[in-house]
């Protein structure tokens, strides 16, 4: 028997920064609540430790150079006990990580429902994200509640014939909502990479001609926090020109995003916080799963030709369009259907 609590699985930066307004919603309402973080994104924990309590059962992956496998490995190993200990009547996850799908996957094979924050992303080629888009669709077929952040995910999933699927928003939008820095448009230009897919040949492509960028545009200053990841350090000599910054905790980020000139990123979620702060960004992806801000005008995928696109984004920054990604009331959807879950079983 369960013991009508939610456990909430997280492993990765993003994950913690788009549950956040779940559990702060699980917290006002008091409804019982036990967080496991599978330690997937150890190195960059603590740069968004302050926004949930911390966790009450954290895991060990102790492997720095870490395969999928291995994490995939150590988090199915260990989650099970916690089910078992915990009993929770609902585990919810979040994106497309390893931990989003392992957690799904042990939490169905303990006979536990799993919700889905962020469902029905998609680009329907499993090389593009890798290995996000394996994740995704693997926990659509796991999942009791798929929460989709758009229209178009709902509609992905719906025609996937896939269990309950909610339009909620995009819970990044909630947490932007408690950081309303002041959208201007300075002289940073602001750089993210770290997308598996690109190591190697092509994420050296990107650094030398975002390098040629800052040669060219020396009244910019071009902001580089280097994810941790030894295949994004290794970069570092090709970016001579570049201001190059340890990785930011999640305000100093959102203040740096509000105030940058424009954004050159091969991230997903970023995409999403431009919206809110009304930035052009140009995604060094061929593929995105984020088409919403392709259509609302202020997304530009460029492959890896970053410089016939930089005008674009840089000479003209300013984006009037609506959010494609909700009003900001995410969680608040997100948490009426657990309740409502929570109270149907307790009748039961």
């Amino acid at each position: 028997m369960s013991n009508g609590c939610v456990l909430v699985c997280y492993g990765t930066r993003p994950e913690i920064i788009k549950l956040a307004p779940v559990i702060h919603e699980l917290e006002r309402r008091n409804i019982s609540y036990k967080t496991v973080f599978t330690g997937q994104h150890k190195d960059l924990y603590r740069d968004v430790a302050q926004l949930i309590p911390p966790p009450d059962f954290s895991l060990t992956i102790t492997e720095r150079n870490r395969s999928l496998c291995k994490i995939g490995e150590q988090i199915f190993l260990t989650l099970p006990e916690i089910f078992r200990t915990t009993r929770p009547s609902i585990c919810i996850v979040q994106g497309d990580t390893a931990s989003a799908a392992i957690g799904a996957l042990a939490a169905s094979y303990s006979g536990i429902p799993v919700g889905h924050v962020e469902a029905g992303l998609r680009t329907y080629d499993i090389e593009q994200p890798y290995p996000e888009e394996i994740n995704r669709q693997i926990i659509a077929r796991l999942t009791s509640f798929n929460w989709a952040p758009t229209l178009r995910s709902a509609e992905n999933l719906r025609s996937e014939h896939v269990g309950h699927v909610s339009y909620t928003g995009n819970t990044i939008v909630d947490m932007c909502n408690e950081y309303p820095f002041k959208s201007e448009y300075g002289n940073e230009v602001l750089i993210t990479l770290h997308r598996r897919e690109n190591f190697g040949h092509f994420l050296e492509k990107l650094c030398k001609e975002i390098d040629e960028l800052a040669i060219m545009n020396r009244s910019l200053r071009f902001l580089f926090p280097m994810h941790p990841n030894p295949n994004v350090q290794a970069m570092k000599p090709l970016l001579t020109h570049v201001s190059l910054i340890a990785p930011l905790p999640y305000p100093k980020l959102l203040g740096l995003l509000a105030r940058c000139r424009c954004v050159i990123t091969d991230s997903g979620g970023i995409q999403e916080e431009c919206a809110f702060y009304k930035k052009k960004v140009l995604v060094c992806r061929q593929k995105t799963e984020r088409l919403e801000g392709v259509e609302a005008g202020f997304v530009r995928l460029v492959g890896g030709n970053i410089k016939e696109h930089f005008a674009w984004a840089a000479d003209d920054p300013v984006w009037k369009g609506k959010n494609p990604y909700g009003d900001g009331k995410a969680g608040i959807r997100i948490v009426n259907d657990i309740e409502r879950f929570l109270k149907k079983r307790k009748k039961i």
